[in-house]
């Protein structure tokens, strides 16, 4: 009887774990197609904890729960080394928020912001004081 209710809570514990724990998803390699992301970040690559741009730099973000989907904080903005020494948003940003949106099945849109204020919604995101840059990607095919 031990066995079978230790079993039993087991099982429990175990369906509790996010599915995103289960299995990360695979990097993805996305083409740069705006003017902004070809003269800054070339082609990058997306993670679930960071995008690699193609200069290898690499930029950590991390998922943020917000009102905005797909919000993500980044630090270290300071720290990479772009396509001829270009800034990812302002020449003293450190750290910020990045908003990833999937205009269609194979394009990529980020919008980044600077500072400790993260976008409140979606729409006029890039009305809001600290937006900086938006940078547009398409899948390879």
């Amino acid at each position: 009887m031990k066995i079978k209710m230790t079993s039993v809570f087991l099982g429990l514990s175990l369906a509790s774990i996010p599915l995103a724990y289960a299995g990360e998803a695979p990097d993805k390699k996305w083409g740069a197609s705006s003017t902004t992301a070809t003269s800054i970040t070339g082609d990058i690559v997306l993670g679930m904890t960071s995008i690699t741009m193609a200069t290898g730099s690499v930029l950590r973000i991390k998922p943020v729960t917000s009102d905005v989907p797909n919000l993500y904080r980044f630090t270290g903005a300071d720290m990479l080394m772009l396509i001829r020494d270009n800034n990812l948003c302002l020449p003293d940003t450190t750290d910020g928020y990045l908003v990833l949106s999937y205009p269609s099945k194979n394009m990529l849109a980020i919008d980044v912001f600077d500072g400790d204020m993260p976008p409140m919604t979606v729409e006029g995101m890039e009305s809001q004081s600290n937006f900086c840059a938006s940078y547009s990607y398409e899948m390879p095919g």
